[in-house]
């Protein structure tokens, strides 16, 4: 209850002295004009018996005046006091739960010292990395310590600028020495910390990069390894191929002309013979050839030779020359070319070359008397290829195989489709030389599509 609105009143800036102003003039003063003419009176007349009650009551008054005086005023100081005492064991106690946590940070050596250098605070960690016990540090200089010549310089510099900047912090990798002279590469920060008599101390902090240099070592030198692997097998591959086609050509040509030989002096048996031996012969030749054109592509040597060229021709072009393998099995290949996709900047060669594979993939898959259907479609900029069969599918454990080399899906022993596997990953180096990427959709017993993308041109 505040009927008086005393608080409202009391929140104002000037309520305080206004309010002293008004119990001066109408209490104190008025006590003091009282007081003024009793006193007159007391000196004209003399005191009588009410007077004597008066100065005790008014002396009363002044004794209660002056205790609680004395009281607010001790009122105050225990208060004060108590907080200080408060405060100071809030602040041991922060202070505790801060070296206690400094102290038992695993793997962070921590690390306090003078703008001189000079050694106060060394944690668990820090004789744990560099060797030294707490008793052996303290008092001595970090140059004289843990800085190596070659970073003295720079530590000179990071005290230097401490001292002119509180707020400087530095964190870079170098190098710090170790008790037994091992040098340790270190991740370091240094922090300023002001303290209560306005002295400046620094805190540093050091976390060990042996093993992640250890690591990165490794890498280059796996890479280097994978590197020369890769150059060696591309020259392998390069020389073999070279090899292989002259004898191969060869064969080919010598079993095409016994196959073809007009005269009866082979029987149609051996002709069969000479045809098996031809068709092989050119089946070998085909994995030759990517075999050579996957080693380029994954040397980065294959050069593509970009032209404008018109999507629709093309596709109707390979999947007419692809009809021939296809009809044989009553697999039917339909086309869908969107309204919108019309002319590409791609390599025309390569382009035929992933379609030829990714449809004869299709085919190599498909039940007899499948269908499969070749799209294509702009979105974004981008030529969109599809080819989609209701083949035998993929099983989702199988796909990260996919695009592999010389990798196929399914059980080697029941695999009925032969193949070496270069196609597809043949296909993903190719749209990757023409900044596109590949995909593949599938669910196992029905159905499978290979996609691809390529942008419209190249700008």
């Amino acid at each position: 209850m505040d009927p008086l609105h005393l608080k409202e009143w009391f929140r104002r800036p000037y309520s305080i002295a206004i309010t002293t102003l008004l119990i001066f003039f109408i209490v104190l003063y008025n006590a003091w004009l009282y007081t003024g003419k009793w006193l007159d009176t007391v000196l004209e007349e003399g005191l009588v018996p009410g007077d004597v009650t008066f100065i005790k009551a008014l002396t009363f008054i002044f004794v209660l005046m002056i205790t609680n005086v004395i009281y607010i005023v001790l009122s105050r100081q225990v208060a004060l006091s108590r907080t200080v005492d408060d405060q100071g064991r809030q602040l041991v106690l922060f202070e505790r739960k801060f070296q206690n946590f400094i102290e038992n940070v695993p793997d962070v050596a921590v690390q306090g010292f003078d703008l001189d250098g000079t050694i106060h605070y060394w944690n668990q960690a820090s004789e744990n990395m560099y060797g030294y016990a707490k008793e052996e540090v303290l008092g001595h200089n970090m140059s004289d310590l843990i800085i190596p010549d070659e970073s003295a310089n720079r530590f000179a510099d990071i005290l230097f600028s401490m001292k002119d900047d509180r707020e400087y912090k530095q964190t870079y990798e170098t190098v710090f020495l170790a008790k037994d002279g091992r040098k340790i590469p270190v991740f370091s920060s240094y922090s300023v910390v002001p303290t209560s008599d306005d002295r400046l101390e620094i805190f540093s902090m050091e976390i060990d990069l042996t093993e992640r240099k250890r690591m990165e070592q490794d890498l280059r030198e796996a890479k280097k390894i994978a590197e020369d692997s890769s150059k060696a097998r591309g020259k392998f591959l390069a020389s073999m191929g070279h090899e292989l086609r002259t004898p191969l050509t060869s064969i080919i040509g010598f079993s095409d002309i016994l196959a073809n030989d007009p005269s009866d002096s082979l029987s149609s048996e051996q002709k069969r013979y000479a045809q098996n031996i031809g068709t092989s012969g050119y089946h070998l030749l085909d994995i030759i050839n990517d075999i050579l054109d996957l080693s380029k592509a994954e040397a980065g040597k294959m050069e593509l030779q970009y032209e404008h060229i018109m999507v629709p021709p093309v596709i109707n072009e390979v999947v007419e020359a692809m009809r021939a393998s296809t009809s044989c099995r009553n697999i039917s290949v339909n086309i869908d070319i969107g309204p919108e996709v019309d002319v590409v900047e791609a390599d025309p060669g390569k382009l035929r070359q992933i379609l030829y594979n990714l449809i004869g993939n299709a085919a190599k898959f498909s039940h007899e008397g499948g269908n499969i259907i070749v799209r294509s479609d702009v979105v974004d900029s981008m030529i969109i290829f599809e080819i989609e069969d209701a083949g035998v599918g993929i099983k989702e454990d199988d796909l990260d195989k996919l695009f592999q080399p010389f990798s196929q899906v399914g059980e080697t022993s029941t695999r009925k489709q032969k193949g070496t596997g270069l196609g597809l990953s043949l296909v993903k180096e190719l749209v990757e030389l023409h900044k596109g990427e590949v995909w593949v959709k599938s669910e196992y017993g029905n159905y499978s599509i290979f996609g691809f993308s390529i942008p419209q041109d190249r700008s």
